[in-house]
């Protein structure tokens, strides 16, 4: 692993519960600062592990987007009953679980939002991992080393990112693979939706951001692009700005 931090978050509090999906190779500590504003502000929050994180790499590459959308599914399924409304936030990975979830509009949904979203990746992975899928081969137990826990651009609070040391290939095909899936439901998406991403994300292109209103079945979505931010917009230099406009949305829809 690298950085330190906690795997998992869970905050006491009032409705809608904030059930937040980490992203790939991480955990919900890359969400820390943001889910620690949302429980400071008297939310509830749920942000747990994804299948195959936060114990060994190996396993995450057993990993396919239905193993992580069914544990998705289950989280928003407790939440729901435990807090009678919540908002999902997906991050990266989570949130193509989250827009996967909202197009399935389970009661009491009261919004979505979508943060460094990864509906297409940066070319650097989109490539190869478009070529590799092209050719309909089986991807071997192939490992790819991380020069650093994840991409940002004030890099003070690095370390406070837990995630693992390496990024499973055959894992990493799942996540794109899943864009195209998710991109054809999110049509289906009918709740209130605010949109987040770093102008600087080297990970997943910021024109995510903006491509996605048109796609979406609701007209209530807020865009908010970041410009001194990377992919990593929970720890990233506006951070403070990023948990302001979450607040924001749930005091809105509470």
């Amino acid at each position: 692993m690298l950085g330190r931090g906690p795997k998992e978050i869970f905050a006491t509090g009032r409705s809608p519960c904030v059930v937040a999906l980490h992203g790939f190779t991480g955990t919900a500590g890359e969400l820390g600062a943001v889910l620690g504003a949302v429980g400071d502000a008297g939310y509830a929050v749920d942000a747990a592990l994804l299948p195959g994180h936060g114990t060994a790499v190996e396993q995450l590459q057993e990993m396919t987007f239905e193993d992580w959308i069914a544990a998705s599914r289950r989280r928003v399924q407790a939440a729901i009953e435990a807090h009678g409304r919540v908002v999902l936030l997906g991050y990266s990975l989570g949130s193509l679980l989250a827009m996967q979830i909202a197009s399935e509009r389970p009661a009491g949904l009261g919004a979505l939002i979508v943060m460094s979203n990864a509906l297409t990746l940066g070319a650097g992975s989109r490539v190869p991992l478009g070529l590799w899928a092209r050719s309909r081969r089986v991807m071997p137990d192939l490992y790819l080393l991380k020069p650093r826990p994840g991409d940002l651009v004030d890099r003070t609070h690095e370390d406070r990112i837990l995630t693992y040391d390496r990024h499973p290939l055959r894992a990493a095909l799942e996540v794109y693979r899943a864009g195209a899936r998710v991109r054809r439901v999110v049509g289906r998406i009918a709740c209130p939706t605010l949109i987040q991403h770093g102008r600087r994300d080297a990970v997943c292109p910021w024109h995510n951001a903006v491509g996605l209103p048109p796609l979406l079945g609701t007209r209530d979505v807020t865009v908010a692009l970041y410009e001194r931010s990377a992919h990593v917009l929970g720890w990233d230099g506006e951070r403070a700005d990023v948990a302001r406009e979450i607040v924001a949305l749930l005091r809105r829809i509470a």
